[in-house]
């Protein structure tokens, strides 16, 4: 694996000597996006799906703070969750990863997939609501070498992806490997718990499983009021930093 000195990934100690045992797996990921949809759908598919944490990336500039949630005493703002026997690997982003480190945080994603073998990713974002075309759900996009397609419209010529997303599926045709993206229309300001259940929905089509997105709705609000207390901590972070400075100046 291509080294990238400001992002690593750490695997625990029972996974670290298994991990080539994922070869042909299914990578999913997404990132806090419009609507938080590529988060909430890639949280909700692995607390649904019970799977085991397998290890977490550390960055050069790692957000500081932690939280405990409905599995984990302590979290990690980027972890990674695997199922052998689905032969199924999830990435996810609590928080977006840092400006000055997101590029490299997408290289060391992408080749850390490719060395893996890993045979489709499938990146979750979110389309804002505004573009909406017709009555369809979601658009799609694909890589070059990505032979999946879907009965919904592809993303409309002319749009952008932003965010770290567009940085991994950048990094992912470069390296040409297959990878889907499912982009289900979302509202933009707020999360919206709907639009992370069209992407289950899709990626269970897609996968041949199913998970009830019934709770969708109360799911978002605990992650609403998460993020709440995440911004609240930052700003706090930010003004003793600021405080420190002005000492050691």
């Amino acid at each position: 694996m291509q080294k990238f000195r400001g992002v690593k990934i750490v695997l625990s100690d029972e996974w670290r000597d298994r991990i080539s045992e994922f070869r042909g797996s299914i990578f999913i990921t997404g990132f806090p996006g419009f609507g938080a949809a590529g988060y909430i759908a890639t949280r909700y598919l692995a607390m649904k799906l019970s799977l085991p944490r397998i290890g977490a990336i550390i960055t050069r500039y790692m957000p500081e703070y932690t939280l405990r949630d409905e599995r984990f005493d302590i979290v990690f703002p980027y972890e990674i969750y695997g199922d052998l026997e689905r032969k199924l690997i999830i990435l996810v982003n609590h928080a977006l990863p840092d400006s000055r480190i997101r590029t490299e945080f997408a290289e060391t994603i992408a080749h850390w997939v490719k060395d893996l073998g890993i045979k489709l990713s499938i990146l979750i974002g979110g389309l804002d609501s505004r573009l909406r075309e017709g009555d369809e759900e979601l658009r799609w996009l694909a890589t070059s070498t990505c032979d999946v397609v879907l009965k919904e419209p592809k993303m409309s010529r002319g749009l952008y992806i932003i965010g770290p997303l567009a940085l991994v599926l950048m990094m992912m045709e470069l390296l040409k490997m297959k990878a889907l993206v499912i982009l289900p229309y979302a509202e933009p300001l707020r999360p919206d718990p709907k639009a992370a259940a069209i992407a289950v929905r899709k990626v269970c089509e897609l996968l041949g499983f199913h998970i009830d997105t019934s709770e969708l709705m109360s799911y978002a609000k605990l992650i609403e009021k998460s993020e709440k207390i995440r911004r609240e901590a930052e700003e706090v972070s930010k003004r003793l930093s600021a405080r420190a400075d002005r000492m050691y100046m």
